[in-house]
């Protein structure tokens, strides 16, 4: 279980991060109770032997893709989009 409580604690400690940098503020405790919860289920399946290794690489994959959402160096960035040239649309005359 050490694994996945080091991914837990990790897991929490980003959010917490992200909170304070971005919002400025503590967590909204709703976050942290989701966050343990999926790590709960995690460790659950990992009492199951050939699921360990699964579980715990999920457990850090999850921490890394929350991670890449926080650095904003490492965002990644939106397609650029081909610029349509709108015609002007000529006033119909109701006669």
């Amino acid at each position: 279980m050490g694994p996945l409580i080091l991914a837990w604690a990790l897991g929490e400690g980003i959010i917490v991060w992200r909170s304070a940098v971005k919002d400025h503020q503590p967590p909204v405790p709703g976050q942290l109770l989701a966050a343990t919860g999926l790590f709960a289920l995690l460790a659950l399946v990992a009492e199951y032997e050939p699921a360990r290794g699964a579980a715990i690489a999920l457990a850090y994959g999850v921490d890394l893709a929350v991670l890449l959402q926080v650095l904003p160096g490492l965002k990644p960035t939106p397609a650029k989009k081909t610029a349509k040239t709108k015609t002007p649309v000529s006033k119909v005359s109701t006669a």
